[in-house]
């Protein structure tokens, strides 16, 4: 029972984070504004490389801007505004389907993995007996109710989550032809 609590738990903050970067990607939060940068660089080489881009973020209601704004590994071109979303930490989100469909993506993955988790634990007897007689099916099983609806979903949140990534490539890679 504590294992089972404790996988929820996890996951319950575990999936804060992809939410979290949802609601900025889907324009929910956050201080909308243009941003046009100044100057980008790419630090590193590969797959380990990021690039950094320097320049001014003017919100969108006419509040101070920031001269001084950075924003890591976005579509962003210099000279050229873009529409960002400013969070109250201070950095700075780009919105896109592209995005919030890889977090949903990472929602569902997370949700699916903990019912996974809990079937699992919901399928591990007690304690099991082996006789010459007993077949190993009457083993008791405990939460047995459970097992149906935690197969439906982990089942559909696989799917969902399948579907998300499908589409966050098909939305990047229409990005990046089309524009």
């Amino acid at each position: 029972m504590l294992v089972a609590v404790g996988v929820i738990v996890l996951a319950g903050r575990l999936v804060l984070f992809p939410i979290d970067g949802f609601r900025y990607e889907a324009g929910l939060a956050g201080t909308p504004g243009r941003f046009t940068a100044a100057q980008c660089h790419t630090y590193g080489s590969g797959r380990g490389s990021r690039r950094v881009c320097t320049g001014t973020f003017a919100p969108a209601n006419g509040g101070p801007a920031d001269p001084a704004a950075r924003i890591t590994n976005a579509r962003v071109h210099v000279g050229r505004p873009t529409t960002l979303r400013r969070k109250p930490d201070g950095g700075y989100a780009q919105p896109g389907a592209a995005n919030a469909a890889l977090d949903l993506a990472g929602v569902s993955g997370i949700v699916s993995l903990a019912a996974l988790a809990l079937l699992v634990l919901c399928v591990m007897p007690r304690r099991v007996r082996i006789e010459a007689d007993v077949p190993l099916r009457s083993n008791p099983r405990p939460w047995g109710t459970l097992i149906p609806v935690l197969l439906g979903v982990f089942a559909g949140f696989l799917a969902l989550a399948a579907l998300c990534g499908v589409a966050a490539v098909l939305l990047a890679l229409g990005q990046a032809f089309f524009g």
